[in-house]
């Protein structure tokens, strides 16, 4: 290996693609590996520590211990600057980068990550190494030919000239230092304030309709605002989707959580062992968001709650007396472990309520193939925390920032992008949600109801806390969003999940995508309709006709179509049936093959107006039975004029199979009656239930008519440009009038 040392003039830094990334020396923190300190404690060591009366803080890492250089520790001596000399065994550079705040470092490590690129042999990779000077301390069995290594003298400094040097190799995909991170948490937690018993408003204006029978769910102003509730009428999540928590682990005692708790990961100690430590409430707090059990009579309800989470622990939480608040402690090869591990226990979604520093070749190839890979090739679906420092930093944080990921800000429940000082944060106002290009969409960030630890570890003295707030608070919410999707159709595409998304939020500033709040604040019942695959609206009107005072319906059907596939509507039947339903007494049917396409995203439809079919009985006793039979043909074609093709920093929509799929659906509703119904009013609203997901299926009404004389089986159909899409099957609901 060459010689490394750098004159004056010389900077430090490392490759990030072909960017070099500048280090900047942090010159107020020291960092050190004290004598007899282990490289990597057990739990029960860090779960145990004290403050050190040096003032040092333990990370955990490599047995490092980070130090105030420039001032005097609280005990009133100079013991960081002694330290080295006291008990140090070596001294680690710290450095931070333009995109770091003064309450982060980046400590330089003798450790470096090396992906050579696909085709080389094992043999070759370890030679390439050897020739390097470098021993390998790991390698990742879900990544071929992907090493951890360090340098045989054990030097950071040496680590940091052979990761530049074998970056630029033609053999190497990349090589960069395993830094270890010290951040602080995207949740901006300081200071405390009452539980609220609920926002004032937010509630009935998002129109939940009944409340579940969750303790706090009236509290929930989140759940109202993204319209979760009524996203629930479609599916509350299926268990077999799979949404991986990043963070520092999830309490896997926690009441509200249990049942839908998998076998967790901690890629720290590169074990299934992720139960946090006693202050980490971080990842508990976003696990409920997620997916809380609904009506259960206890605690929160989350965004999907039928679905299951699996815990990911990728840091420990580190009390910092330098700046008197919890800071994480981790490193960039544990992070791409982390996301890695998740896809390979196969997740569909990757919720992440972290991030800051500088860019990392090592944690983008992870998202990219869990994008990529993840899912069968469909690809795992990642909302990450934009952060908030209010763009202090140079804008939206990584990982959000990478294309690979889907960055999401936090709005306030008036819907605007989460500002210092705005007052809607009783916990800390102080900060706000960054901003640029990269935000994708918006969510509830502020006095977010949800999961604690339990007893009184965590951020509460509680099980649940009513004030957790930040981007961390947002992410879940998306990533419940993206659960819910995934339920509805296993068979979406990460694109696709990203469309809809994008598509059907509620737009928060000026029209269209703007780098405050992105497409919007997300909504999960628009997206939920739209993930469906055709839905229609009905009426059905009772008319008594001539001079007997005949029963009929006259019938308007509206099938439409503004979702994520291309439908073509094919047949369709309609019949009228006797009081007992042994007779067929009128019907009305129409082959539309070939019909007309009702294409992604238009809300294209197509109607049939006036139909009009002879019922049972008069107006002294009557009866309403009808059927509907229809057959469609669907399939997803490449999406025309997308959001994402307006955001350079999305990868291209691949195209998709023209494959084409038919289902033929039938429903029977049945309404009986005498006289004129007068105590009823003009109009009966009926919602059948989709028998599979529970969803809302249609919205039926009844009316009586005054008797009028008017052609029989008049009929029409047409296009315009309006509607909704929701999936239909088969199933009877009965009336009795």
């Amino acid at each position: 290996m060459p010689n490394h040392k750098k004159d004056s003039t010389d900077k430090n830094f490392y490759y990030f693609g072909d960017e070099k990334i500048e280090l900047q020396e942090a010159a107020d923190l020291k960092a050190v590996r004290l004598k007899g300190a282990p490289a990597h404690p057990t739990r029960a060591a860090l779960a145990a520590r004290t403050a050190r009366e040096d003032g040092g803080e333990e990370l955990g890492l490599f047995g490092l211990t980070l130090y105030r250089a420039d001032a005097e520790t609280r005990g009133g001596a100079a013991a960081a600057a002694r330290a080295p000399q006291d008990e140090a065994a070596e001294t680690f550079p710290v450095f931070r980068t333009a995109e770091m705040g003064t309450d982060a470092a980046l400590i330089l490590t003798p450790q470096l990550i090396v992906q050579f690129k696909a085709g080389l042999s094992e043999a070759d990779c370890k030679k390439l190494l050897n020739d390097a000077k470098l021993e390998v301390v790991s390698q990742d069995e879900l990544a071929k030919n992907y090493y951890v290594c360090r340098p045989r003298n054990g030097s950071a400094t040496e680590a940091l000239a052979a990761a530049n040097e074998l970056h630029l190799k033609e053999q190497v995909e990349y090589a960069q230092p395993d830094f270890v991170r010290v951040l602080p948490e995207i949740a901006p937690l300081a200071g405390s304030a009452p539980a609220p018993a609920m926002w004032p408003g937010t509630i009935g204006e998002a129109g939940v309709g009944p409340q579940a029978p969750d303790t706090f769910f009236g509290s929930q102003w989140g759940l109202a605002k993204i319209k979760a509730p009524d996203a629930w009428g479609f599916t509350r999540g299926n268990p077999a989707i799979k949404v991986a928590v990043i963070d520092e682990g999830v309490d896997m005692t926690h009441e509200d959580l249990i049942p839908n708790l998998l076998t967790g990961y901690d890629a720290v100690d590169n074990d299934n062992n992720q139960q946090p430590l006693s202050h980490d409430g971080h990842g508990t707090a976003c696990a409920g968001i997620v997916a809380a059990v609904a009506d259960n009579g206890r605690g929160v309800a989350g965004v999907a709650p039928n679905c299951k989470i699996i815990p990911v622990r990728i840091a420990y939480g580190v009390w910092s007396e330098i700046y008197r608040r919890y800071l994480w402690s981790t490193s960039d090869s544990i992070i791409a472990r982390g996301v890695r591990t998740a896809v390979a226990r196969g997740a569909d979604v990757l919720s992440n309520s972290w991030g800051g520093g500088p860019a990392s070749s090592a944690i983008q190839a992870a998202f990219r193939e869990a994008r990529t890979t993840g899912r069968g090739g469909k690809g795992c679906f990642t909302p990450c925390a934009t952060g908030n420092d209010n763009n202090r930093w140079g804008g939206v944080s990584y990982p959000a920032k990478y294309p690979e990921c889907f960055g999401v800000g936090a709005s306030t429940p008036s819907d605007q992008r989460k500002r210092p000082g705005d007052r809607t944060d009783p916990r800390n106002d102080d900060w706000g949600s960054n901003f640029g290009p990269e935000v994708d969409v918006v969510a509830p960030g502020v006095r977010i109801y949800t999961t604690d630890m339990m007893g009184g570890n965590g951020y509460t003295p509680g099980n649940y806390d009513p004030l957790f707030n930040g981007t961390s608070a947002a992410t879940p919410h998306v990533a419940g969003v993206g659960a819910l999707l995934l339920s509805i159709d296993p068979g979406l595409t990460v694109q696709e999940v990203e469309e809809i998304i994008k598509r059907t939020a509620d737009d928060a500033g000026p029209a269209g995508r703007d780098n405050e709040t992105g497409w919007g604040r997300v909504n999960a019942f628009r997206a939920a309709l739209a993930a469906q695959r055709l839905w229609y609206d009905i009426s059905v009107n009772i008319e008594f006709l001539g001079t007997g005072a005949e029963c009929f319906m006259r019938i308007n059907l509206r099938f439409y179509n503004p979702g994520i596939n291309s439908v073509r509507l094919d047949w369709v039947a309609l019949t009228s049936n006797s009081s007992d339903w042994s007779r067929e007494l009128d019907s009305c049917e129409c082959n539309l093959n070939p019909g007309g396409v009702m294409e992604p995203f238009t809300s294209q439809d197509v109607r049939f107006n006036k139909i009009l079919l002879k019922a049972h009985g008069n107006r002294s006793g009557w009866a309403g039975n009808w059927r509907l039979h229809y057959s469609y043909t669907y399939w997803r074609p490449a999406l025309p004029a997308t959001p994402s093709a307006d955001l350079a920093r999305n990868t291209p929509l691949r195209e998709f199979s023209d494959l084409a799929r038919t289902e033929s659906v039938s429903y029977r509703f049945e309404a009986q009656g005498r006289g004129r119904r007068q105590t009823l009013g003009d109009e009966l609203d009926l919602n059948g239930r989709n028998p599979h997901t529970g969803a809302l299926i249609l919205p039926v009404s009844f009316a009586a008519a005054e008797p009028a004389v008017e052609d029989f089986g008049d009929s029409g159909n047409g296009l315009s440009a309006a509607g909704i899409v929701i999936e239909k099957t088969g199933e009877t609901v009965r009336i009795k009038l």
